[in-house]
């Protein structure tokens, strides 16, 4: 990642309060070797924390923070005049929020993999210890609490932009009544992506990235796909539609579990933790179907898989094996009988 510019803002106050303190900073944080290095370390957590892809919210009034951006990003706004009035937002989402504690928010826009991206996260400080190194005695020192990452999103700007969806991501907590992180969210109206034909397909091309990647050949690669098909299958039949992606990656592989989840996440694949699946999608795991002039196909994806039906590319379908009785058919339809 290249670090373009980046600021960090401070707040305090306690759980069980509703006093909240803003402290800002004037000007930009120094784009040095340590922020380089936060931002590294905070973005690998950041891709195996983050569970929901989604968008803004289109009332503005309400949420006004994709307002701020397109200031921000349209250089009406620099970075410290936006940073300030998203801080604001939060700050007032916060004196709300009875359980929230304060902490340092840092807004970190940087360049990676072709894209430019705005990230926006919440830091606590945590003790720790350091040592005099001519004394060697040891000292209190304070540091980021990265490990405990829950209040972070992350904006694709070239997406945002251009209007192409999902272009958020963000964590956001499922476990428990009382989610003392939702006052972030809210701060700037993040909202999920709920489409199930994007996370569906998402999935199923992912599935086939980590095949090719890992060397899943043949009948191990149908077992793979048969998984993914049935575990979609039995949430669409059941009472709870809801996909889980952990639950999903023990199922593609029971012997390593986390496996699939962890590939998804590496390589920033967009699908959420949680989604509906689409059955128009998934179904194709197993069979194929189309329909073209008056001709209509149907067959077995293993049928693919084994040989059994090929094309070239001159368009022209290809089937194997075909019973001596279709034969007798075609050679009818012909006149050849």
């Amino acid at each position: 990642m290249e670090i373009r510019e980046a600021i960090v803002h401070g707040f305090e106050k306690e759980a069980q309060s509703n006093d909240v303190e803003f402290h800002p900073r004037e000007t930009n944080s120094s784009v040095d070797a340590m922020m380089q290095h936060l931002g590294q370390e905070v973005l690998k957590v950041y891709g195996r924390r983050s569970d929901t892809n989604g968008t803004f919210d289109v009332d503005e009034t309400t949420y006004p923070f994709a307002s701020l951006l397109r200031n921000y990003h349209h250089q009406q706004q620099s970075l410290v005049d936006f940073s300030v009035a998203t801080c604001n937002l939060i700050a007032a989402q916060m004196r709300q929020s009875y359980l929230a504690t304060g902490g340092y928010a840092f807004f970190i826009r940087y360049a990676n993999q072709g894209h430019d991206w705005l990230l926006v996260l919440m830091l606590k400080l945590k003790p720790g210890t350091s040592i005099n190194e001519e004394t060697l005695e040891l000292l209190p020192n304070l540091s980021f609490d990265i490990s405990h990452l829950h209040e972070a999103a992350r904006i694709n700007l070239d997406k945002w932009s251009s209007g192409d969806q999902p272009y958020l991501s963000f964590i956001k907590k499922r476990a428990g009544k009382d989610d003392v992180s939702k006052y972030f969210r809210l701060a700037l109206g993040c909202t999920e992506y709920t489409d199930s034909r994007f996370n569906t397909q998402q999935v199923v091309d992912a599935l086939n990235r980590y095949c090719e990647e890992n060397g899943i050949e043949g009948d191990d690669r149908l077992e793979a796909r048969k998984h993914l098909h049935d575990y979609f299958e039995e949430k669409h039949n059941s009472d709870d539609k809801s996909v889980n992606l952990v639950a999903l990656s023990a199922r593609i592989d029971d012997s390593d579990p986390d496996a699939f989840r962890n590939f998804v996440k590496d390589h920033e694949i967009p699908v959420s933790d949680v989604f509906t699946p689409s059955k128009t999608i998934y179904g194709k795991l197993r069979r194929i179907k189309r329909k073209f002039g008056n001709v209509s196909v149907s067959f077995s994806a293993e049928d693919v898989e084994h040989d059994l039906i090929d094309y070239d590319v001159d368009g022209t379908l290809y089937i194997r094996n075909i019973p001596e009785t279709l034969m007798q058919d075609i050679r009818r339809a012909r006149g050849d009988e």
